[in-house]
This record gives C-alpha cells, structure tokens and sequence, in this order.
C-alpha cells in the first residue's frame, strides 16, 4: 500500500499547530494533499434536511470543524492489523526507563494520546483518497522517546520505524536557536503537561532533548526513504504556510 501519511513534527513550542490550521485554511480540493477532517466530512445534506442543511453551512461559513468523531474500533483495527506495533508500544509505555512507578498518570495519558493517534491512522489507511493526508503531531510525535542515552533512542527509533506504516513525507518545523522557542513557550496561557513544574533551566532542557530525538528519527527516516524537509520556525507563519502548501503541491505521487 503507497503511504498515505505526511507527519508535521517539531519541539513543543515551535508553532506547528498555528502553521497547520493555517494550512488548512488554504486548502482547494484541488490539492495534491489533504487533511484529516476533510476525509471525515460527512456527506453535505440536501436542502429537503433543511435544518441539517442550515447547520452544515453555517459550521463552514464560522470555520468550524464539520467532521465526525473517531469511533474507538478505527484504533481497535490498527492494533489488530499491527500486532507487533501495538505490543512494542504498549512495553515501550510499561518501561521504567520512561515512566516511573510514580509516574503512571503521565504513562496513561501517553496511552490515551497514543490510541487517538491509532484511531487518525487507520481513518486515512482505510479512505479511499489518493492524495496523501497531513497529520499533526502523530506518531512520530512522541515524548515517551525522549531519553538521556542517544544509543537508547536510536535503537528504539531504528526498532520503531520497521514497525510503522512509516509516512509519504516529514516536515520537521525547527530552529537553532532554541530561546526562539522558549519564549514562545513561556508566553503561552496553556502549560502542556510535560513542562509543568519545569523552571526555565529544565525547560531550556526539554527543549534540547526534543531537538536531539527529531534529529535523530529524521536521519533514520531518511535512511528508510522517506522524504523529509525542514522548515524554518523562525519565518512568519503566513511564510511557511504558502512554502509548505507549494512544497506539497509540487510532491511527485506515490509510486
């Protein structure tokens, strides 16, 4: 099966979300790529379900999500259609090299996230689309691979990424300078749960031990053939944007 899947990854902080919904905006049917919650759109109802009618359009004209939820048999399929995957995760979360015995509620909601994670996998594996669908922040987005051992991590990539449906692309969203995104970390309302209780040392840290896992998951995703840009997180959003839709507009088709 041609991948189907183009992964936005980068540090927290970075601005992937804000270039990812703003991508989204500006797609056209047209597209040579497309996004998850236009392969989830419902059929548009008929002017004769008026009310139903009235709410389809009033949701797009407000930009408002239209798709339907993910039911849990999408993630359910995957794990059966991935046996080896799911059981490599699931002793990957039980590791106490990750997570600690007082560490179980963060071992849960990486479980939680990561089921959710199965669940958008297998909707765009089983749609009948022929252009490929950008996900943000998937599965190769994944802070329990963080680890202080670079041999550690690489093997746990090298492992990893025999067992994924590895992607059609990754756009790796970065910069070298790492107090960029400190402060735009530090300026955000919403603390994402990894750096709660983190002063700014610890947070500078993280930062780099994001850095370090993406580079290495990008040269070995390079190494498995997989096409990988980078993007300049320093640039405006609007810039990156208009880069990454032309970037993968111009993408050759899967062979």
């Amino acid at each position: 099966m041609p991948p189907k899947i183009i992964e936005i990854i980068g540090p927290p902080g970075i601005g992937k979300t804000s270039i990812y919904e703003s991508l989204c905006n500006i797609w056209q049917p047209s597209s040579n790529w497309t996004y998850l919650d236009v392969l989830l759109e419902p059929e548009k109802p008929s002017i004769i379900e008026f009310r139903n009618f009235l709410i389809y359009y009033a949701r797009r004209f407000l930009r408002k999500k239209t798709a339907r939820s993910l039911p849990t048999e999408y993630g359910l399929r995957f794990a059966t259609n991935h046996p080896e995957l799911a059981c490599f995760l699931w002793k990957l979360l039980s590791d106490e090299r990750i997570f600690n015995n007082g560490e179980v509620n963060k071992r849960f909601r990486s479980a939680y996230y990561l089921f959710c994670d199965f669940c958008r996998y297998q909707a765009v594996l089983e749609s009948d689309c022929t252009t490929p669908c950008v996900i943000n922040e998937g599965l190769l987005q994944k802070s329990f691979f963080i680890n202080d051992d670079d041999v550690y991590i690489s093997e746990v990539i090298s492992t990893y990424l025999t067992l994924l449906p590895l992607p059609r692309a990754i756009l790796i969203i970065d910069t070298e300078n790492r107090n960029t995104i400190f402060n735009r970390l530090k300026s955000r309302r919403k603390v994402i749960a990894s750096h709660l209780g983190k002063d700014d040392g610890e947070l500078l840290v993280d930062i780099g031990k994001w850095q370090n896992l993406q580079h290495i998951l990008v040269e070995q995703a390079r190494a498995c053939n997989v096409f990988v840009a980078k993007i300049d997180g320093e640039k405006p959003i609007h810039e990156n944007m208009h880069y990454i839709n032309h970037l993968l507009n111009s993408l050759q088709p899967s062979p």
